[in-house]
Order: structure tokens, then C-alpha cells, then sequence
């Protein structure tokens, strides 16, 4: 069996901030396949799962394209992380025969990332012999002038003291994690469970496409972002 790239989507069903938010309308279409669409859009995935404990979340997947593994309840809590949700997806997907190269995690909940966005962070992540890519971007108040808070209750500069009162263009660019798009291999995860901690390379996206739906306020800013791409005449896919 050929050796593909694949797109998993992690979307439980229990949310507390924006309950039934995965399959809840943004702009007349259910937020997760918002994710489904830029996947199948994509030239450089083959094939998209979604890893899912909830039926409406599967059958509404299923029915934009998306193949399902089902996720067993104890995967799906409030604390579970990504990582065991992964782990559970490649074992299943590899005792079913396939043969999978590299995987891009995508979350359900960033809509405003596009096929294009897949398709460019592929490209870094090959160009760079990454071990992973990353989708990020560059907030407004930099993470270098960021405090950290010690055992004693004090404050210190989180990279050194003088940084809180350095202007920003004299300290290192820092960037935020999206949650995106996540590209590794298959093999690399397999090995040690884990996305890769280092030889690890940014994809630099704009703060506005970057936004991670949580509650209403973030529907909305999306939806309107969304309106105005479609009034732009430029693609939301």
C-alpha cells in the first residue's frame, strides 16, 4: 500500500465554554468541517480522520468526507491532551493496514485556516528536513517582555531582567502556537509518543487567521472575518 500523508481532527464532544461548538453553524456550515473542507482542498493530504467519542460529531464528518475513529470515552475528557488522542488514532489507523509517511493535526476549532495554509507549511516542513511545523504567529505584546512569577511571590524577567524594560526591537521575535497545523512524521511519533520537541520550524500566520474558538466572542469575530473574506471575493477555503 502506497505511503500517504494524512490529516487527523481531533474534535470531542464535551465543551464547556461553547457547548456543542464543533458542530455548531459558522456561516451555514458546521465549524469542524470548516477543517474537513480546507483538508480535502489540500494537495498535500491524502486522506482525513477525525477522531471522535461523539455520534453527531461523527455522522456530520462523515457526511463532509471524513473517515472516523472512534475514540473511546476515557479519551475524551476535559484533560486529555492531544498526544494519547494521536497515539490512538496511528495505532488504529496502522492496525487497518495503512501506510502512513507524515500526519497533520489539525484543529477543528481554526477555521480561518485555509487549504493554502496546509499546503505552505507542508512545503516549509519539507524544505526544512523538519522533525515538525508548527502554525504561529506574532502577538502584539511580545512573550520577551513577559514577567515570570517566583516561589516568593516576587516578579523577574522571563528571559532576564532587563527584558521587561528592553524596547522590543533589541529583544529575539517570539511567536504563539495557534493550534492550527501541526506536520511530523508518523514514524517520529510512534517512536517516543510525542510531537517532536526539537529541530522544530514556525509557520508564520497572521494573528487575525489565528483565532482558536472557545467561546461566543471568538464564533463571532470568526464569522465576521469569514463575511468578509466571502465580500472580498477571496477564497474561505
Amino acid at each position: 500500500m502506497k505511503s500517504m500523508n494524512i490529516g487527523i481532527i481531533t474534535a470531542r464532544g464535551g465543551s464547556k465554554g461553547l457547548p456543542g461548538k464543533n458542530i455548531r453553524e459558522l456561516n451555514g456550515t458546521p465549524l469542524i468541517a470548516w477543517s474537513i473542507l480546507a483538508a480535502q482542498y489540500s494537495t498535500s493530504i491524502e486522506a482525513i480522520f477525525v477522531s471522535t467519542e461523539d455520534s453527531e460529531i461523527a455522522r456530520i464528518s462523515s457526511a463532509y468526507g471524513a473517515e472516523i475513529i472512534k475514540r473511546p470515552d476515557e479519551l475524551a475528557q476535559d484533560d486529555t491532551g492531544s498526544e494519547p488522542v494521536i497515539q490512538h488514532a496511528l495505532e488504529h489507523l496502522l492496525d487497518m493496514g495503512h501506510n502512513i509517511d507524515n500526519v497533520c493535526l489539525l484543529q477543528p476549532t481554526s477555521p480561518l485556516r485555509m487549504s493554502l495554509h496546509i499546503d505552505d507549511s507542508f512545503n516549509c516542513f519539507k524544505s526544512q528536513d523538519a522533525k515538525c511545523v508548527i502554525s504561529v504567529f506574532e502577538p502584539h505584546h511580545s512573550a520577551a517582555k513577559a514577567y515570570r512569577l517566583n516561589e516568593d511571590g516576587s516578579i523577574s524577567g522571563l528571559l532576564f531582567d532587563d527584558a521587561p524594560y528592553t524596547p522590543r526591537q533589541k529583544l529575539p521575535t517570539t511567536y504563539q502556537p495557534n493550534g492550527a497545523i501541526y506536520w511530523f512524521a508518523a514514524r517520529d511519533f510512534m517512536r517516543t509518543g510525542k510531537i517532536p520537541r526539537t529541530d522544530v520550524y514556525p509557520f508564520v500566520m497572521q494573528e487575525a487567521e489565528s483565532i482558536d474558538i472557545d467561546t461566543i466572542d471568538d464564533f463571532k469575530k470568526s464569522e465576521a472575518l469569514l463575511k468578509a473574506r466571502l465580500t472580498q471575493n477571496e477564497s474561505s477555503i
